[in-house]
């Protein structure tokens, strides 16, 4: 009994090990489809813009049509002015997470605002474009971003049977204003969390020839001496409305921030998603605090290039470190991971490390090592996801079972490199077939020996199936180095 309660207790250990790995082990591949769109919706300027997303899906050799994957939705930057779905980054990160066996998606979503009717003299290229007509622009521009997205998360839930997603295991992500947008999708879910400046407000005059040529006004037609604001309607918004209950687990937020403090209201049926933040204090754009939006540029632009600043009509903004003092200091218990770079910005135009001149090249609102942020924010949201391996099949859960360790076989070594050796614990029993799968459920090697050579495998986790004289079958998971 000592010997079964100990084989049973290593076996569970070895496999909630293993299994932790389904999520952090790039072993798939992906199949992509491109350019889907996922709704429209109506602009700044009162015209439609027709919104599209890109679809990442892991493949295997063998699936079985019950199995489900976990989802997440990237958001690309850009102030809410500029970027689009097919930024390297946010792409890379699709891929690299499908990889993984999440199904992967990126946006694009409404950009640009009302900008400024004064003319902005800056030596500095685009100056203009960052003014808007006030504060609440910054606010609306942010607000339509957090409706798209969340109609774009429904579009998928609503189709969770044709792309196999698991809607109760969901994470958002994205970096700078993307990642004030999965902060909005994940937690602005009560209606007090609605911005006022959301609501109607007077018109704006139209752009001037300077501010008309900025990217976000682009193919805008600008009719009117006056632009409206009209009500922006619910916090949902309209895109794919959806009577299917989704839960997002985590929220991926690299250099970015809140508008107002969301963690305080949240909708009791559903769980606090976790948090991962990345963030550097030199960051020029986002403050890492509290300060306006583009606050570190606004001093450059004034002391280097005798530029006028740019707070005067722009948004407070909330960083990283001023969400995580909100739940410390309010006791709101939320899950976050805060990585957190040191050096601050000096306030120098031209000399030191993370200076205005300095982040021409080496720019603080970025990452300071992309690879380790993507495989810490990889390892934190791993043990959340609660849904089976993406390649598990049902012929391999109902067939494949650990016997007892009276009859079993003692593998050894586990992990190894090179060869596999077997060693029956009942002398009066004989192997007939030893058979190693991947963990998709194709069939690699086969072996009627005491052990198998597996020199030519790629690192990774494999199932070893030993077939004995008397039928029974004993099953190990293989560790290859």
């Amino acid at each position: 009994m000592k010997n079964n309660l100990l084989a049973l207790a290593c076996y569970l250990l070895t496999t909630y090990s293993l299994d932790a790995q389904q999520w952090v082990v790039q072993k798939y591949s992906y199949d992509s489809i491109l350019n889907v769109t996922y709704g429209s919706a109506i602009n700044f300027n009162g015209g439609t813009d027709s919104l599209t997303m890109d679809i990442y899906l892991p493949q295997c050799d063998m699936q079985a049509q019950t199995t489900r994957r976990p989802l997440m939705l990237w958001i690309h930057g850009g102030a809410f002015l500029a970027g689009n779905k097919d930024e390297s980054s946010i792409q890379s990160f699709c891929k690299s997470f499908a990889k993984r066996g999440y199904v992967t998606a990126t946006i694009n979503y409404r950009l640009g605002f009302i900008s400024d009717d004064n003319l902005w003299q800056c030596n500095y290229p685009n100056y203009s474009c960052v003014f808007s007509g006030d504060s609440a622009e910054w606010v609306r521009a942010y607000y339509r971003s957090v409706q798209d997205a969340k109609g774009a998360l429904r579009y998928l839930v609503n189709r969770h049977q044709q792309f196999r997603i698991d809607t109760s295991n969901i994470f958002v992500c994205g970096e700078s204003a993307g990642a004030f947008t999965a902060l909005g999708v994940g937690l602005m879910d009560t209606l007090i969390e609605r911005p006022l400046e959301t609501f109607a407000l007077p018109a704006l005059p139209k752009p001037n020839t300077a501010t008309a040529s900025c990217e976000f006004n682009l193919g805008k037609l600008f009719t009117s001496n006056t632009i409206a604001r009209p009500d922006l309607g619910g916090i949902e918004g309209s895109i794919e409305p959806t009577s299917i209950k989704y839960q997002i687990k985590g929220i991926g937020n690299m250099y970015g921030g809140m508008l107002s403090n969301l963690l305080t209201y949240h909708n009791t049926t559903q769980a606090k998603p976790a948090i991962y933040s990345f963030h550097q204090p030199c960051d020029m754009v986002v403050p890492i605090d509290s300060n306006y939006v583009f606050w570190g540029l606004s001093w450059c632009f004034t002391n280097g290039y005798n530029c006028y600043g740019i707070q005067n009509n722009h948004a407070m903004l909330y960083g990283s470190r001023a969400i995580s003092t909100w739940n410390t200091q309010q006791s709101l218990g939320y899950s976050i991971q805060n990585e957190f770079t040191t050096t601050n910005f000096p306030y120098s135009f031209l000399f030191g490390q993370a200076s205005c001149t300095d982040q021409v090249n080496n720019p603080c609102h970025a990452y300071d090592n992309r690879a380790l942020r993507e495989n810490n924010l990889t390892n934190f949201f791993a043990p959340l996801v609660s849904t089976n391996p993406v390649c598990d099949t049902g012929a391999m859960a109902t067939t494949f079972q650990v016997i007892n360790d009276d009859d079993g076989y003692f593998v050894y070594p586990n992990p190894s490199h090179h060869i596999l050796y077997f060693k029956c614990l009942n002398t009066t029993k004989t192997l007939v077939k030893a058979t190693l799968y991947s963990t998709t459920g194709k069939s690699i090697f086969t072996s009627k020996s005491d052990s198998m050579n597996i020199s030519s495998l790629t690192a990774g986790i494999y199932i070893l199936e030993l077939i004995q004289s008397n039928g029974k079958r004993s099953i190990q998971k293989i560790s290859v180095q």
